[in-house]
């Protein structure tokens, strides 16, 4: 019996990334961009906020989530 891993494509920073359906941390999804790990990350949600996404909070990206450095959050 095969198994079949479900996708998903997301947007990190502009560019197109098909995942595998599953939680990732948000180090992760980091180094899937190749972002630095000051950056960062927050996901915009459908009414426009943004919301932070740090290294180590564990998070399950939706099909078109849409992903970027935003320099409201940024260290430093």
């Amino acid at each position: 019996m095969s198994t079949t891993t479900m996708t998903i494509t997301v947007t990190i920073e502009g560019k197109s990334y098909r995942l595998e359906d599953r939680e990732y941390r948000g180090s992760e999804l980091r180094g899937i961009a190749s972002l630095a790990p000051k950056d960062k990350l927050v996901r915009e949600e459908a009414d426009g906020t943004e919301t932070p996404i740090p290294p180590g909070k564990k998070m399950r990206p939706r099909e078109g989530d849409n992903f970027f450095v935003s320099v409201r959050f940024r260290r430093g």
